[in-house]
């Protein structure tokens, strides 16, 4: 079966699945954007840099031309293609199906009506949620955009029990849906937790904080939650990252003598040791726009628990109350202090977070996403 996934561009989380996906079909990526040190940045992270793993090997993989002015992976005329591209590598490839990544920028929706003009079978894999906005006038204005985009998608790949409602929401019956989990590259995840499997500190209870130091991703509520906590002085806090809040960070945690360590950016190699072996637990505060949060992937791939706001799209699939983490209400710092408050008591108390979260975990494995696509793929040939 030959199969084309059309993508931004080239994503850590995304590759892994290429990879795995090559081992059973006649598989090819094709990129639409060259994403570059600058635009790392510009998206979020505050720093240029290159992932430190390998991004382009181990799968087949190309580019088409992008005529925006302005690339960009995040605005939607960022990628704009030429219909006399799109013919050319149809014509060339003859694809059994196709996959896409969401419906934006303006190019993957340029591939999603060529697909549907073609009565070529078309795949989407998105991660959208319900969650996602609560101004009346933009769910109105989705309502007509988004149903006019998913009738000309043929089935859904769907990353988790959020993005299963979203399309429900829209219509989408169950024969159109079909399960391939948000998963990380957990052999290379095991891998490292293997190597830097360090002990629990008696000093502190430390709680960790990772991605960029932005305003959605709430990090200043969570130093908030930590102040208001009655383990105060048993907590200290990691953040990695950076960001423009990084400053404002820094200023509160000074003013309410926070005790709190800056990891920097750390890459994929790194992360895990310098980073996720130091948590005892994870907190993604995030309040809007958090479709998952592979982050905790990553850090429950080593048995650690996260807590989550009710906005960060996981919270229905990977947390397990009081087993594998605790979900709170999203920019209430009361709310957030009190389940601090609650895992640093069972942390001193010794409670075992670790099997359940690894068994938890599992079910979202490279492995599980794989046979996921392959089920959904194998479905058509039927």
């Amino acid at each position: 079966m030959k199969v084309i996934i059309f993508a931004t561009h080239p994503i850590q989380y995304q590759v892994p699945i290429y990879r795995e996906l090559t081992k059973y079909l006649e598989l090819k990526v094709i990129y639409l954007l060259k994403q570059t040190k600058k635009g790392q940045a510009d998206a979020g992270f505050g720093v240029e840099f290159e992932w430190d793993i390998p991004l382009t090997t181990g799968y087949q993989y190309d580019y088409l031309p992008n005529l925006s002015k302005s690339p960009s992976s995040s605005n939607y005329n960022g990628i704009i293609l030429l219909k006399k591209d799109i013919d050319a590598l149809f014509i060339k490839e003859k694809p059994d199906a196709i996959i896409v990544h969401g419906w934006f920028p303006k190019g993957i929706k340029q591939i999603i009506n060529y697909a549907h003009k073609k009565n070529i079978t078309s795949f989407c894999r998105g991660d959208s949620t319900l969650l996602m906005t609560n101004n009346p006038l933009k769910k109105l204005l989705k309502e007509v955009y988004i149903r006019s985009i998913l009738k000309k998608i043929d089935y859904f790949l769907y990353v988790g029990k959020e993005n299963k409602k979203y399309y429900k929401h829209y219509g989408i019956k169950d024969n159109r849906l079909f399960p391939a989990y948000h998963c990380i590259n957990t052999p290379f995840f095991q891998r490292y937790f293997l190597r830097n499997n360090e002990e629990p500190s008696n000093q502190f209870v430390r709680i960790g904080f990772s991605g960029k130091f932005i305003e959605k991703k709430q990090p200043l509520l969570l130093l908030e939650a930590v102040n208001k906590s009655m383990y105060k002085e048993k907590i200290k806090l990691i953040f990695i990252g950076d960001g423009p809040l990084k400053g404002d960070i820094k200023t509160f945690s000074l003013k309410h003598n926070l005790n709190i360590l800056f990891t920097g950016f750390l890459n994929q190699t790194e992360i895990v040791q310098k980073g996720y072996c130091l948590f005892d637990t994870l907190v993604l505060p995030s309040n809007q726009n958090e479709t998952w949060g592979l982050v905790v992937n990553e850090v429950m791939t080593g048995g650690i628990p996260c807590i989550v706001s009710n906005k960060v799209g996981c919270h229905s699939d990977l947390i397990i109350e009081h087993k594998t983490g605790y979900v709170f209400e999203a920019n209430n710092a009361d709310d957030l202090a009190m389940k601090i408050n609650e895992f640093v008591k069972c942390r001193l108390n010794n409670y075992d977070y670790k099997t359940n979260v690894l068994k938890h975990i599992h079910h979202y494995s490279l492995t599980e996403t794989v046979n996921g696509y392959l089920n959904a793929l194998n479905s058509i040939k039927q």
